[in-house]
């Protein structure tokens, strides 16, 4: 990097045989910022440039004062040493400890979804212009040299910006790249089109049924599944795969319908799938998209399906009504326009919740309302309320001291409404830096009145009590225990036998639920999902695999696993039945299980 044929310009004096304490500090401050602050401020420059189009103001300021500095430090420094070896040691020593910082950096901070040593080679040399600004004044060199190096450096950089593109982060916040030119359908493509008629109407309502957000009761619980643990003798057949489009929805499951929401292009879609085969049944499209790269573009909620009709909410807060049958429009309505004037950056995530003649969501803004209620057969909006800006959750009915109520965990905690007017009951302050909530709370946590709640970003998990004081006035809830034990960033823990089974950080664990003590932590399956299925798990690893497990309050033992989805995987799964449906921003694919006694 450094050229080697100029020799010192100036004679040091008495210090012939000896290096000056002086320019030695300037030398080795100047290493300490060009690796320590240049390297990390371009580095993250760059990434959020990618990913934002637009650079950090704070980091772009970091970056120019660090050159400044170095620049300053290094000026004509190379006349301040007698010895060659030592303009040598800086003439390679420095761009070699560059680049391999440079390339650790990549190593430990990039996604498994892109080939590292394609990163290595693109990205790392594209951070080369700002090692040679800050350098190329130590030692006096021809400027047409200066200028034609500095050139040839922003060359890699243009072919960096020019190949690879950031495609978002994982749930522990690492880059994910990908070949700019390489699109999903999704971001290229139109609507999916129909490819099967069904005349026959939608099933009766059944017991199999997963017809909404984490399954019947809203707790990521399928009670009543008989899963064979014996994967290896009887391994999940994979029924079909289809490319989907963009989105975080998961499916809602009625009978042969398998429901769910999808970016294709400029349109927001629901798509309904027969679940034997994956044909499609029906398409509904909205003329609208939302776009965020750090956490991916399209529909964040998962429809519902209640009494022949699915209720879906999009990214944008278009609320639909629609015809299980044949995707037709019975009424819908903008929740965000209705209640709010302002899109939360996250999108609408919440899905919908049916509560008597109400369909319930959280439209996103800063004032205040987290939640409205709609006339379910009609779109008249009957109320609207809230303390806190919504968050991810999503609403979930249960009835507490005696008295039924809807939970939602938003920006700043939980807070308990009543279904008939929307007001607020009580308030359990429980949040992060971030503000960022996206595990669902679970009443009737090992007793009546106990609620469990947990969340990411360091802040952990609670179990509180709520209880109703004098004049049924409700009290302020009062924590049980509280720790950092369980932090589950995107997902929501499962309760069994009295243990608390979750991803902490994206590691799974175990807490006792009376003492919140840790019992165990197992094996990393990063930010994905999990459902309990009778006394087992099924977890959805965020890199696409599906792990079936036993959990107790000592172990937990996998039963198998199958590589169900190949790319970053935060949607939940469906178990339905025997039929497990899963999806990414990706694909989507289906299997069917064995179950016990067959």
């Amino acid at each position: 990097m450094m050229a080697s044929s100029v020799q010192p310009s100036t004679a040091v004096g008495g210090w012939q045989q000896r290096i000056r304490p002086i320019p030695l500090g300037r030398l080795i401050l100047a290493w300490l910022i060009t690796l320590l602050v240049l390297l990390y401020a371009w580095g993250r420059t760059l990434v959020m440039w990618m990913l934002e189009g637009q650079a950090d103001p704070w980091y772009l300021r970091l970056l120019l004062v660090g050159i400044i500095a170095v620049i300053a430090l290094t000026w004509n420094l190379s006349a301040a040493w007698q010895r060659p070896g030592i303009n040598r040691l800086v003439q390679w020593g420095v761009p070699l400890s560059w680049i391999g910082t440079g390339v650790v950096v990549v190593l430990t901070n990039t996604g498994n979804l892109f080939p590292k040593h394609y990163t290595m080679l693109i990205f790392v040399p594209a951070t080369l212009w700002v090692l040679w600004l800050s350098w190329m004044f130590y030692q006096p060199i021809r400027w047409q040299y200066r200028l034609g190096v500095l050139a040839l450096c922003m060359v890699f950089l243009a072919c960096c910006i020019g190949l690879l593109e950031v495609q978002g982060l994982t749930g522990d916040a690492k880059v994910n790249f990908a070949w700019r030119l390489q699109k999903n359908d999704g971001e290229i493509s139109g609507p999916p089109t129909v490819t099967a008629k069904e005349t026959v109407a939608p099933a009766a309502p059944s017991q199999d049924d997963y017809p909404q957000f984490l399954g019947p009761q809203r707790l990521g619980i399928v009670p009543q599944a008989r899963l064979t643990r014996d994967w290896k003798a009887h391994p999940p057949l994979e029924l079909w795969r289809k490319s989907v489009g963009l989105g975080w929805s998961a499916f809602a499951v009625a009978g042969n319908r398998a429901i769910t929401q999808e970016q294709w292009g400029p349109k927001e879609c629901v798509v309904c799938y027969r679940v034997s085969d994956g044909e499609i049944l029906w398409v509904h499209e909205d003329g609208t998209r939302f776009d965020s790269k750090m956490g991916g573009h399209g529909p964040r909620a998962t429809p519902t399906i209640a009494d022949n009709r699915v209720y879906t909410v999009g990214a944008t807060g278009i609320l639909n009504c629609l015809d299980a049958r044949t995707g037709k429009v019975i009424w819908t309505c903008d929740i965000n326009k209705e209640n709010n004037k302002d899109l939360a950056h996250h999108g609408v995530c919440g899905s919908p919740i049916i509560v008597d003649d109400k369909v319930i969501v959280c439209p996103t803004a800063a004032d205040g309302i987290s939640l409205a209620a709609y006339h379910k057969d009609t779109g008249e909006r009957l109320w609207q309320g809230g303390l806190h800006q919504a968050s991810y959750g999503s609403p979930i009915l249960t009835e507490i001291a005696g008295v039924r109520q809807i939970l939602v965990y938003n920006s700043e905690g939980v807070t308990a409404h009543d279904p008939s007017t929307g007001g607020v009951l009580w308030d359990f302050a429980w949040t992060n830096g971030e503000k960022v909530n996206c595990s669902q709370p679970i009443p009737h946590a090992g007793g009546p009145g106990r609620v469990f709640v947990s969340t990411g970003y360091d802040q952990g998990c609670a179990l509180f009590q709520v209880e109703r004081g004098a004049n049924d006035k409700w009290a302020t809830p009062v924590p049980i225990w509280q720790n950092n034990k369980m932090k589950t960033k995107f997902t929501t823990a499962v309760i069994h036998d009295g243990c608390i089974y979750g991803l902490d950080e994206g590691i799974l664990a175990c807490l006792d639920l009376e003492t919140g003590k840790q019992l165990w932590k197992a094996k990393r399956y990063k930010h994905g999902q999990i459902l309990l299925a009778g006394s087992l798990l099924l977890i959805q690893a965020e890199e696409g695999q599906v792990i079936l497990g036993e959990p107790t309050r000592d172990e937990f033992r996998e039963l198998g696993q199958i590589p169900a989805l190949s790319n970053k995987t935060w949607n939940n799964p469906a178990l339905a039945g025997r039929y497990l449906l899963v999806r990414n921003d990706r694909e989507a694919a289906c299997y069917e299980l064995q179950l016990e006694g067959e």
